[in-house]
């Protein structure tokens, strides 16, 4: 079960921006002009303690932050592009590809992996379903 949730968060952490400064709302592109229905900030709680947001960029960026639950201390951020292979209703193919990863000691290793999965969104686009079960709510 810890594998997929694993998968789950990496699939997403590929969908986030390029840089800490660059999750920040003054970047935000919430889709409101975008015909891709994945492109906002969303947000995941798990019951291990920790939560994650991923930020999906119209321009195919997207940058994913774990958090500590009781803490709030930042756990890693993932950077990288994604990008929707194929669309069948409401689940979407993606690509992600995962560029770097900051630790929470701060150090930024190259990952360069790249990941393919399935998200299906439901409730007016408003919550998004990865392949292993994982459920992220639009924020905002």
């Amino acid at each position: 079960m810890k594998t997929f949730k694993l998968i789950g968060v990496a699939l997403l952490t590929v969908l986030m921006c390029v840089g800490f400064s660059s999750c920040s709302k003054s970047d935000d592109d919430n889709g409101g002009s975008s015909s891709n229905p994945l492109v906002g900030t969303w947000e995941l709680s798990d019951e291990d303690g920790y939560y994650s947001t991923v930020e999906l960029k119209a321009d195919g960026s997207y940058c994913q932050i774990e958090y500590h639950r009781t803490t709030d201390n930042i756990q890693r951020i993932d950077k990288g592009t994604y990008k929707i292979l194929s669309v069948n209703g409401n689940t979407y193919e993606v690509s992600i590809y995962i560029k770097e990863r900051q630790k929470s000691s701060g150090e930024i290793v190259t990952v360069n992996k790249e990941q393919t999965g399935f998200l299906t969104l439901s409730n007016n686009n408003n919550t998004m379903t990865s392949e292993n079960g994982n459920i992220w709510k639009r924020k905002k």
